[in-house]
């Protein structure tokens, strides 16, 4: 054991130093000309990455918010990760593609501050879409749209990023719009499908009736093995709401490509 650790050590002394999960993303965005702030929601401390349209001070009008997926919770379904963020920054990607103000509101406890408390590793995996999580979710976002001057919200949520969209929409009347790819819209079902054990302490969207006001498109690739394509539509079928199932996409590949069509739609759906 002492020998793999220091094996492990070495390795990355050659390598001119270990980075993590969350210093490369913050590298990406950086890199992407996305500036990152730090928010305390009264429950945790959150990042939120904007683009310049945001930034400016009389912007007004419609802000995009992206909600990220689960990144890591695990590693190789085994071991809980200490730092959960994504390492792939698909979502940076898609919101450096967005002509609107747009915004990355990060999870809890991602971005570097799974150490923070009162963060702990339930919370990015057992409570992963917990009240607690959800009510951070939704008090950071209010707390930023304090100081911004936008009255029009639309919640962008990919993978489990869906899940959150969908969770918050109700307690925030500013949301016109909910946009879901590739989502985790029956957490229970979900779990069934790959054998995993139940998320007990977090909250499954289909199994509660949300009183969201605002424009629902639910997208899925047709080829998602992840999140199967009936999940999605069954959810939205349920509540009325748009689906899409968009053919040569899984769940990483291709959203780029298909993103730029993908916001002239929603822009046209929600006119």
């Amino acid at each position: 054991m002492l020998r793999a650790l220091f094996l492990i050590l070495m390795a990355c002394i050659l390598l001119a130093g270990c980075v993590t999960p969350s210093e490369r993303f913050a590298a990406t965005a950086a890199k992407l000309r996305l500036e990152q702030e730090s928010i305390d929601s009264g429950l945790f401390r959150q990042r939120i990455f904007s683009n310049a349209r945001a930034r400016k001070t009389n912007a007004t009008g419609t802000i995009h918010v992206y909600l990220d997926g689960d990144g890591t919770p695990w590693l190789r379904q085994r071991w809980k990760a200490v730092d959960p963020t994504s390492r792939n920054p698909l979502i940076l990607q898609l919101l450096h593609q967005d002509e609107s103000p747009a915004i990355l509101l990060g999870r809890p406890c991602y971005h570097g501050l799974s150490n923070v408390p009162p963060c702990q590793d339930k919370y990015w995996t057992s409570h992963r879409y917990s009240r607690e999580i959800v009510a951070s979710m939704t008090r950071a976002l209010k707390k930023w749209l304090e100081k911004h001057a936008f009255d029009n919200v639309v919640l962008i949520g990919f993978s489990g990023g869906g899940v959150l969209a969908v969770l918050m929409a109700p307690e925030l009347p500013q949301v016109t719009t909910v946009v879901t790819v590739a989502a985790n819209l029956d957490v229970a079902e979900w779990s069934r499908q790959h054998d995993y054990a139940p998320l007990e302490h977090s909250l499954n969207p289909a199994e509660l009736q949300l009183p969201i006001n605002a424009k629902q498109i639910h997208i899925s690739g047709a080829e998602d093995r992840n999140i199967p394509p009936r999940i999605i539509e069954t959810y939205a079928k349920r509540h009325h709401a748009r689906y899409l199932s968009l053919q040569g996409q899984n769940h990483h590949c291709c959203w780029l490509e298909v993103w730029p069509e993908i916001l002239r739609l929603f822009y046209t759906f929600r006119t």
